[in-house]
């Protein structure tokens, strides 16, 4: 009469990071700074009464309070891991135990919630000797509670330990911070997360190409919550082998291909090539902020390299794309790759909006593109000094005339000085700007000193942006105070272009791009 209706599961399917999520300290993925305290603290029978766990999401402080709980008051505690298998930690895990108390502050956060947890901390536990109180996003808390919390904390009872959880320590106050123990987790290394990918995917009978491990675990950023998540997507997607074409097409993940030549783009400061593969990227499905965030990471990783802090980068890209970063790092000045990184952040950062985000995203690259060229572009080479003339023999020369008579006297004429010492101290110049002003030194780079005439030096240019932007008084001042360092006098700098006359506005990439998208004529102020 009915049809027949599908059997429902013996048991609702619950996310992959839940049915992964460590049960023991030696579990924890990438902590083991954290997990060697708290376990010698187990054991010791010496735990203190409270902790603050701080560091990014998904790295484990929810968790290893957990297995706190439990190692406290497993009976069977097993060089400080819990047995996870007594009543305690069978109800612990399933969610019913009445004596691990986790506390939401993003929505408990008022004084009345305090006082209500201050009045019944006194109470004795149930089941074992510790009561834990896990406080999550204790950063949420106003100033009157953690006021009233004060109090409670500085002289908890015995039997409570207090475990509290944010991602910025920052927010809490240094009379709180000053008495608990804190740990900071650190965001999980690449190849770590990629293990457990791997693990967690052979454990769930899933198919899944290596490459797509490697995808997911940069993007997860040191996250492995993220990182599981990503993957429990994917196999709800796809039905088989899992590849790189099914992750792009689930997760909208950017190829690497496109972050790589975005960069390679702005190297060559070519904004035709970088809106290309911007347009490539945004048609073939990617999620454009997937993208900007990915090449914020690479521009950092450029600059760690430059800056020569590259010594856990590994702990964040694969190998073979830090040597391939590696490659391209003397390529650009530090000021540049700060410049871009705030530029791209600020763009990542200024709207919600997707219909928007495109145009504010190629804005960005093209005005990256701009500043790229002011630094990456080598200065034109000198000339080569005219060869000294070789004087000829004394026996091949002809009789001498007579002098001829010396000219009428004249007040003398300042000429200008072109010799190559003027050219050759440019670079001093540049890293005395370098040393207050990393982006105006960018500027300088690009430019060349053409002479010295009446304490006054010329400068070519290759933009009217460029002359512009060093003309301004602060650059300025900070230029010819750079000058009179170097040269050892006091000279007035004259800005010129080097083509001998003003730039068009358009060449400028993003009036260009302005100018194209949005009509009208650009106009000098």
């Amino acid at each position: 009469m009915f049809p027949d209706l599908p059997t429902a599961p013996a048991e609702p399917h619950r996310a992959l990071y839940l049915r992964w999520r460590p049960k023991r300290f030696e579990d924890v993925v990438g902590q083991e700074h954290v997990t060697r305290t708290l376990r010698n603290a187990v054991k010791l029978q010496r735990p203190a009464h409270a902790y603050l766990f701080t560091g990014p999401r998904g790295t484990g402080k929810t968790t290893v309070a957990r297995i706190l709980y439990r190692a406290v008051n497993c009976e069977h505690a097993e060089d400080g891991d819990p047995c996870n298998q007594c009543p305690l930690c069978r109800a612990a895990l399933d969610g019913r135990a009445l004596d691990l108390v986790e506390i939401d502050a993003a929505s408990n956060r008022g004084i009345d919630d305090i006082r209500d947890l201050r009045e019944k901390v006194a109470f004795r536990p149930g089941d074992g000797p510790y009561r834990v109180y896990i406080i999550d996003e204790a950063h949420e808390l106003t100033p009157p509670a953690w006021d009233a919390f004060l109090k409670t904390l500085e002289e908890p009872p015995p039997h409570a330990i207090f475990v509290m959880a944010t991602t910025d320590a920052h927010k809490v106050p240094t009379t709180i911070v000053s008495r608990c123990q804190r740990f900071d987790f650190r965001r999980i290394p690449y190849s770590l997360s990629k293990l457990q990918l791997a693990k967690v995917a052979e454990g769930e009978g899933l198919r899944v190409d290596p490459v797509v491990l490697e995808r997911i675990a940069l993007v997860a950023r040191g996250g492995l919550r993220d990182a599981l998540s990503l993957l429990d997507q994917l196999s709800a997607f796809a039905v088989g082998n899992i590849d790189m074409e099914v992750a792009r097409a689930a997760l909208s993940l950017p190829a690497i291909e496109a972050v790589r030549g975005a960069i390679d783009g702005m190297t060559r400061h070519d904004p035709a090539s970088v809106m290309a593969v911007m347009s490539d990227a945004a048609e073939g499905g990617a999620d454009l902020r997937l993208f900007v965030d990915e090449l914020i990471m690479h521009l950092r990783a450029l600059l760690l390299l430059r800056a020569g802090a590259d010594a856990r980068l590994s702990d964040e890209l694969p190998q073979d794309e830090v040597m391939w970063l590696r490659e391209r790092a003397a390529a650009w000045s530090m000021g540049t790759l700060m410049q871009l990184v705030q530029t791209l952040s600020d763009a990542l950062a200024r709207t919600r909006d997707a219909a928007q985000f495109q145009v504010q995203t190629e804005v960005a690259l093209l005005a990256a593109c701009d500043v790229g060229e002011l630094a990456i572009a080598p200065p034109p080479p000198l000339p080569a000094p005219a060869p000294t003339p070789v004087e000829a023999p004394a026996a091949q020369a002809p009789p001498l005339s007579p002098p001829p008579p010396p000219p009428p006297p004249a007040s003398p004429t300042p000429t200008p000085r072109t010799d190559a010492s003027l050219a050759g101290k440019w670079a001093d110049v540049i890293d005395a700007v370098k040393e207050r002003n990393g982006l105006l030194a960018s500027n300088l780079s690009s430019a060349q000193p053409v002479s010295i005439e009446n304490s006054v030096i010329n400068v070519a240019f290759s933009t009217e942006f460029n002359r512009k932007t060093a003309e301004k008084s602060t650059n300025r001042q900070l230029i010819e105070s750079a000058l009179k360092r170097v040269y050892g006098t006091d000279l007035r700098m004259n800005g010129t272009v080097a083509n001998g006359e003003a730039a068009s506005l358009l060449d400028d990439p993003v009036i260009n791009f302005a100018q194209r998208t949005f009509g009208g004529q650009p106009k000098r102020l």
